[in-house]
């Protein structure tokens, strides 16, 4: 897939196949997010990849998954990868450093296509607890992985902005138009 449909057809996918990702596959998303760049290029990151099936379902509890969805029973995250500050090397900018490396991510996922949710609403505490997280991280995001067992589309929208599920599942995101964001030259 061109890199441009990579970026136009890629959408948050919560839904998946019960199919495990290569963990090579995992490794190449989580280099590609190693690659982003870093200001000063002081490297605060690390992740985590948890693909083993008991630690999933220890993980999935954790999550607060949003988009309308009320049951993934059959249909959880096979992987997830936990985005980590080193505390000892944050800087100022390590917000922006750890959105870099998520879209690296994300955008290398879909490229093999395996789709991908980024969750904020997790509860670090018990992440912290599974995968036995010292102290010195801060656990940032929490990436979940999957081949889709869902279709995501996006399309141009006015107006109010709640995405919603069409009556055969799919999930539809508005975006505002390009013409309406954009300003040549100044405002």
């Amino acid at each position: 897939m061109a890199f441009s449909e990579v970026i136009k057809t890629r959408r948050t996918i919560r839904q998946y196949e019960q199919k495990a990702i290569p963990y090579k596959e995992l490794e190449d998303c989580v280099d590609a997010a190693r690659l982003a760049p870093s200001a000063r290029n002081i490297q605060p990151l690390e992740y985590v990849i948890v693909d083993s099936h008991e630690m999933r379902k220890d993980m999935f509890s954790c999550m607060g998954f949003g988009g309308g969805v009320t049951n993934l029973s059959g249909k959880e995250p096979v992987a997830y990868v936990v985005i980590l500050v080193n505390k000892d090397l944050k800087g100022p900018w390590a917000a922006y450093d750890c959105g870099l490396a998520i879209e690296n991510l994300c955008l290398a996922a879909w490229e093999k296509g395996i789709g991908s949710c980024i969750l904020a609403r997790i509860n670090r505490d018990k992440i912290r607890q599974i995968l036995k997280i010292p102290e010195k991280y801060e656990i940032d995001i929490v990436v979940t992985l999957g081949y889709p067992a869902e279709k995501s589309v996006a399309y141009d929208a006015e107006g109010a902005m709640d995405y919603h599920r069409d009556e055969k599942g799919v999930l539809h995101i508005p975006k505002r138009p390009l013409s309406k964001i954009t300003h040549r030259n100044g405002f």
